[in-house]
């Protein structure tokens, strides 16, 4: 038995102890997947507290997770990620369609929010969403997303192409 599987045992026991293990072993690994995911656009307390309340989901759902279908870690990191999402689009940031690049997708309508926009790429779903992010709000390469999410290079390029298309459906059914 793994460490981790051990560890989710007793936070599955509800022992304190392991909780307070579990905030020692990940509170670093959380902090880099949350600033991944966000980016500088979150304070220092932000993250922490996005932290403490991935935490605090994790002792209340540790009876929840199995193991079999994914490590105690892509939990924490699946959970972390879309708590950032959720934060940044709280915060409403004001982001313009330029700065995103969204100018190859000329069904945008120019007097679209921004917000809107996010709230859009939010419903690629997780994975999309998060190539959109990376790469047109972080303008991170696509090779390094393609590395960092454990996918071919194509299969990026592929899923921001599908995720373009999509996102006009989407963007167009609104208007209506």
């Amino acid at each position: 038995m793994t460490d981790e599987n051990k560890l989710l045992q007793w936070l599955q026991k509800q022992r304190e102890d392991a909780l307070e293990e579990a905030i020692r072993i990940y509170t670093p690994y959380l902090s880099t997947v949350i600033y991944r995911a966000a980016g500088s656009s979150l304070s220092k307390e932000d993250t922490e507290e996005i932290a403490a309340d991935v935490f605090l989901s994790l002792w209340k759902n540790a009876d929840r997770i199995d193991p079999g279908k994914g490590t105690l870690r892509s939990y924490l990191a699946g959970a972390a990620r879309n708590q950032a999402y959720k934060r940044l689009r709280e915060k409403k940031e004001e982001i313009s369609l330029e700065e995103i690049g969204t100018e190859t997708i000329e069904a945008i309508p120019e007097e679209r929010s921004d917000q809107s926009l996010w709230e859009a790429v939010a419903e690629l779903g997780e994975e999309d969403a998060e190539i959109f992010i990376r790469f047109y709000r972080y303008g991170q390469p696509l090779k390094e997303i393609a590395r960092m999410m454990g996918m071919k290079l194509s299969t990026v390029k592929t899923r921001l192409f599908r995720g373009k298309e999509k996102l006009k459906q989407i963007l167009t059914k609104e208007d209506l």
